[in-house]
């Protein structure tokens, strides 16, 4: 539950936000292709999207159209090296991907209708956090490709925090206070995530 020092820290950032202009959003829709899904969550840590990772993603909307569960994704790799499927040569985080995508499909998640109903039980996802590389952000990630409401704290989210001088300790603080932002502001957790997200992308702060 929110204490003092939340409720301040929200106050805080929407003073902040009030003072700057950013771009209009529509509601992100899911790829309704497992493998775009599952590759989108792996390759966007730490990686320029707009110039590494999309441009990938797209290769693999445009190249695979018909292959949308996460069983399609498991064969078409076997068909081709993954590698070549998403021209990618960094082992781990291709190896992460075959996990992930095996995980996901012993667990009968084959769409991203599913993958949002199985991320809502709060039980799962310590065994999701279980397979290397897959943290809370990557989680929260998740369910916005997945359709859900969600905002996944990246370097961008936390530096907004420091410009506004906000001072947080954890991952799990930041995401609250964001979380709580949006409520206040009466706007989708996806809204408030994507306009700070392109804002800082765009900004030289």
């Amino acid at each position: 539950m929110f204490d003092d020092k939340f409720i301040a820290s929200a106050k805080k950032l929407i003073s902040f936000i009030s003072k700057n202009t950013f771009d209009s959003i529509t509601q992100r829709t899911p790829y309704y292709h497992m493998g775009a899904t599952i590759t989108d969550s792996v390759l966007q840590a730490g990686l320029n999207y707009s110039h590494v990772v999309y441009p990938r993603i797209l290769k693999l909307l445009k190249e695979f159209p018909d292959y949308k569960t996460t069983c399609d994704f498991i064969i078409l790799m076997q068909i081709f090296p993954l590698n070549d499927l998403i021209s990618w040569r960094n082992e781990k985080k291709l190896e992460r991907i075959k996990k992930l995508s095996w995980f996901f499909y012993n667990n009968k998640i084959e769409n991203e209708d599913q993958l949002a109903t199985w991320l809502n039980d709060k039980n799962n996802l310590p065994k999701l956090a279980q397979i290397e590389g897959i943290g809370p952000k990557t989680i929260d990630y998740l369910k916005m490709l997945s359709g859900s409401q969600a905002i996944a704290v990246d370097r961008h989210l936390f530096k907004f925090l420091e410009l506004a001088n906000i001072t947080v300790k954890t991952y799990q603080e930041a995401n609250a206070i964001y979380c709580k932002v949006a409520e206040m502001l009466k706007i989708s957790q996806y809204e408030l995530d994507r306009k700070i997200w392109l804002f800082m992308s765009n900004s030289k702060a």
